[in-house]
């Protein structure tokens, strides 16, 4: 099933904006003089993955990474706590690692975190458990990502396995607190090594914190509303937030800790108004929520190897029928150079669907959905 989506964009300007961490000062990027997606044309295909004889719950992976080579996705099935491994030029399910639920090669019970390592080397992360195994499930490194395990973090520090990700050589490791609370927007840095720990300030993105709400009952809150989001794309980290256009980049290497900031004209850099940050009731809690995403929220970054150079998706919901049915939410597209410097935006007239695992293979997007109870993948070809 293939269908040609015209798309109509403006033509704009754009300026963009460390452990022994270094930060550095706010990048600043050159403005393009043409819009590289002013005549995008997006043609859409749907594939299915062949799993042969095997029984696959298509929608309970959370979580995914490719190999170093890039011919082979992993999925996290994080209710039953396996690995699965498709080879992409193929199309077929070519490994699944089943993990032990106690011993010691235990592995979380729940997968709430997932990176894909070199060397068929996984790293397997909730509240309990956090770790890396190897492709026979055996556990080759715990990380315990406790403040009290790592000297110069302070212990009132909590849920510090939020968003892990470790470095390719295994000595290091980034994690984003889960509860913000009145605390700073923050990263926190573990050696594993030397088992010291380090904060890493974000004050580029304290703005998150003015789209969240919480509502408190029983003992238990909820929290909805913007986040801060670590990703590896070209084995740096790229940390963002749905609030704001901007980001900062975490380079392994080096150890610096970069702000990037971007001025967009198609939409707002940054979210805009006040907002309660508590509610009297989960219904007022869904509310504020909704109002938050009636603004623009931008997504995480996509590395296409082909043409050196990112991508990124950006959102806006437009409330509710009266039915209670979403209406059509607005989408749009933004590429960037190997730098970060803007090459073009556009408006997606046409896409309707929500995609949350993508990814760049041979020059097109592949975006994880299941197709008849089978994993599948909504193959997305952009010319321009």
């Amino acid at each position: 099933m293939k269908k040609i989506i015209p798309l109509f964009s403006l033509a704009l300007f754009f300026a963009c904006g460390n452990s022994d961490t270094q930060e550095a000062n706010p990048s600043e990027s050159q403005s393009y003089t043409e819009n590289q997606l002013e005549n995008l044309q997006i043609t859409m295909d749907t594939v299915k993955v062949d799993v042969g004889e095997e029984i696959i719950n298509a929608t309970a992976y959370f979580g995914f990474g490719l190999s170093p080579d890039k011919t082979r996705i992993y999925f996290a099935d994080g209710m039953n706590t396996e690995v699965h491994g498709y080879n992409l030029p193929e199309m077929k399910l070519e490994q699944r690692i089943v993990f032990e639920k106690d011993g010691p090669n235990r592995a979380p019970d729940f997968i709430n975190f997932f990176q894909v390592l070199p060397n068929e080397e996984f790293m397997l992360a909730n509240y309990a458990i956090q770790a890396i195994f190897n492709s026979r499930a055996e556990k080759i490194l715990d990380i315990n990502a406790q403040p009290e395990e790592y000297e110069g973090l302070d212990e009132s520090l909590s849920s510090l396995y939020g968003f892990l990700h470790v470095s390719p050589d295994k000595k290091l490791a980034i994690s984003r607190p889960l509860e913000y609370g009145k605390e700073s927007v923050i990263l926190v840095l573990m050696d594993l090594e030397n088992k010291t720990g380090q904060i890493l300030p974000l004050p580029g993105l304290e703005i998150t914190k003015k789209f969240r709400a919480s509502f408190s009952q029983g003992g238990g809150t909820t929290t909805m509303g913007d986040n801060l989001v670590i990703q590896e794309v070209r084995d740096q980290l790229v940390i963002y937030s749905a609030s704001t256009a901007d980001i900062y980049t975490y380079d392994w290497n080096s150890k610096e800790l970069k702000l990037i900031e971007f001025e967009h004209q198609l939409v707002p850099n940054q979210k805009s108004g006040d907002f309660p940050t508590e509610a009297g009731s989960r219904e007022e809690l869904t509310e504020i929520a909704q109002q938050i995403r009636n603004q623009v929220s931008f997504m995480g970054f996509l590395w296409d190897d082909s043409r050196q150079q990112y991508f990124r998706f950006a959102n806006k919901q437009n409330g509710l029928l009266e039915t209670g049915e979403p209406r059509k939410s607005d989408w749009y597209l933004f590429s960037y150079d190997e730098n970060f410097n803007l090459l073009g935006e556009t408006e997606l007239e046409n896409l309707s669907n929500f995609f949350y695992q993508s990814f760049f293979y041979k020059g097109k997007i592949y975006n994880y959905l299941p197709v008849d109870e089978d994993p599948g993948f909504v193959i997305m070809t952009l010319d321009f």
